[in-house]
């Protein structure tokens, strides 16, 4: 197991094997790899953290007497926000982490970001949104090939990824129904077969319409989309952990063929396949 040690603040980069970091006015955002197995000892960040975990995982320990020393898993697609000077460790799983995180700078007197100060400042999160995920990889492409419009591009996602978040926050307050977890459960259960909305509504006991709509206001997206993303989660696992064949994978995945496959795939994580295969050896 590899350990790293820390005394002071550091960067969130820090013990990465790999990392892409920019500066877009107050906010600052970074995408990193880390190896299977890391272990980063007790630390802090100068910046309060709202990160993404796009591949892989780790383990959050947090040393504050308030949290009990508690742990959140933070597994793909899973969000979460730390408060500057909050001291924590990670412990990376097998399959190694990929992450973004957007950091914003504390003094900055931006009327942007103001409203998302309770978010960033106030206390630990530990969530999951489909939009905010899928914002994410878009801003690791406006990173890892930048052009004239990606300051502009990148700041749009980091707010429209708050806003998503911060209602969602906000909404936890309501208990969701329990044909709601029912279904997530089911979809989650089942996302490799041919699932319709009616099919699920049936199960649960609700009209098709209602569970889309209260579906699409929960994570952001419309069921549909939200299957497909745990399909490309799924390959992309695949890809990285096996010598699977892309046609094998895709069928398994529950697409069409393989040129749909690729094709989604690639709007997903900004590359082919083969290619994400290759980066992820």
């Amino acid at each position: 197991m590899q350990r790293t040690r820390f005394s002071r603040a550091v960067p969130v980069q820090m013990g990465a094997a790999r990392s892409v970091q920019r500066d877009v006015g107050p906010l600052r955002l970074t995408h990193a790899s880390f190896p299977a197995g890391a272990r980063l000892d007790a630390h802090i960040h100068d910046r309060a953290t709202f990160g993404v975990m796009l591949c892989g995982g780790f383990d959050l320990r947090f040393a504050s007497p308030a949290l009990q020393r508690r742990s959140y898993a933070c597994g793909a697609g899973w969000v979460f926000t730390e408060p500057a000077g909050e001291t924590h460790g990670n412990d990376v799983g097998s399959g190694g982490a990929e992450v973004l995180v957007v950091q914003v700078d504390p003094d900055s007197p931006a009327a942007a970001v103001a409203p998302f100060r309770s978010l960033l400042l106030d206390e630990i999160r530990h969530l999951r949104h489909a939009r905010v995920e899928l914002n994410a990889r878009c801003m690791v492409r406006e990173l890892e090939r930048p052009d004239t419009l990606s300051d502009l591009a990148l700041e749009a996602l980091v707010l429209e990824s708050l806003v998503h978040a911060a209602r969602l926050v906000r909404s936890r307050g309501r208990a969701d129904p329990s044909w709601l977890r029912r279904a997530e459960d089911l979809v989650r259960d089942r996302f490799r077969e041919a699932l319709r909305i009616a099919d699920v509504a049936e199960v649960v006991g609700v009209h098709p319409a209602h569970l889309a709509s209260v579906f699409r206001d929960k994570h952001g997206l419309p069921l549909g989309a939200f299957i497909r993303r745990l399909r490309l989660e799924w390959s992309a696992d695949r890809l990285a952990r096996s010598a699977d064949s892309l046609s094998s994978i895709a069928y398994e995945a529950g697409f069409a063929d393989q040129s749909h496959f690729t094709r989604a795939f690639k709007r997903y994580t900004g590359f082919p396949p083969g290619a994400y295969r290759r980066a992820r050896a």
